[in-house]
């Protein structure tokens, strides 16, 4: 908030052709992970800005997201559980490689760190208990902008973690951390400009991961298995 509240001031201060640009965003929608044998399904609603043209990276766009969700699990293994916490966040460095016309027109790439974190600590309804996981990773993204009229963009994954607290189902267990070298997400959205001024994107996401390293604790041994997610909603640009 303390970046953000600097680069306003600024605005008044520098000429209009090197005013850093912020833009806010508020976002709701559908988001849906899904392993071999289980599942998370709920709403989220997110927050988002990109920041523009700052004087030591006149050519870079800055981005961050953070995304909250309650959620239901459902495993064929364990039981369900209600109210299943996530939060997600993606922060994002950008310039252009190719471009078309002004701004980000065109073809930018850069990197990009996501972090994950759920909460499933409680007792499913087949009485089986749960524990937190977090995931860190290190993404390379590339992104195809039209004329502020479209984005798609894809990224490659390449590095992650994901802790698996086990401990706080059973405390014989220990805490876990696996490591994840391969996956992709690919996401489409449009701009729509309401009457009032503000836009509305929608957009559709699909992120998939690979199997991760296998880790031992105790005597069984733990992989984090193939996932698929799919997050589908709207972003309000003002």
């Amino acid at each position: 908030m303390v970046t953000c509240s600097s680069a306003f001031a600024n605005d008044n201060m520098a000429p209009s052709n090197a005013e850093p640009k912020v833009q806010w965003g508020m976002s709701m929608g559908l988001n849906r992970y899904t392993e071999q044998k289980m599942q998370l399904l709920g709403t989220e609603i997110g927050a988002h800005v990109r920041l523009k043209r700052l004087e030591m990276l006149p050519n870079w766009q800055l981005e961050a997201d953070v995304m909250l969700g309650r959620q239901k699990y459902t495993s064929t293994a364990t039981g369900d559980l209600n109210g299943v916490l996530n939060v997600e966040t993606r922060w994002r460095a950008l310039t252009p490689v190719y471009s078309t016309g002004s701004g980000q027109e065109g073809l930018s790439a850069g990197l990009g760190l996501h972090t994950l974190w759920n909460d499933l600590r409680g007792t499913t309804t087949t009485g089986h208990a749960g524990y937190e996981r977090q995931a860190t990773q290190l993404w390379l993204p590339v992104r195809w902008t039209s004329a502020e009229a479209w984005e798609l963009e894809g990224g490659l994954l390449l590095r992650g973690t994901h802790t698996s607290r086990l401990s706080q189902a059973n405390n014989g267990n220990a805490d876990i951390r696996n490591t994840q070298k391969s996956g992709a997400y690919v996401q489409a959205s449009t701009s729509l400009k309401l009457d009032d001024g503000t836009r509305l994107l929608p957009f559709v996401r699909f992120t998939s991961l690979g199997d991760s390293d296998t880790v031992r604790s105790g005597a069984q041994y733990w992989v984090e298995p193939h996932s698929q997610r799919w997050q589908i909603g709207a972003v309000l640009n003002f």
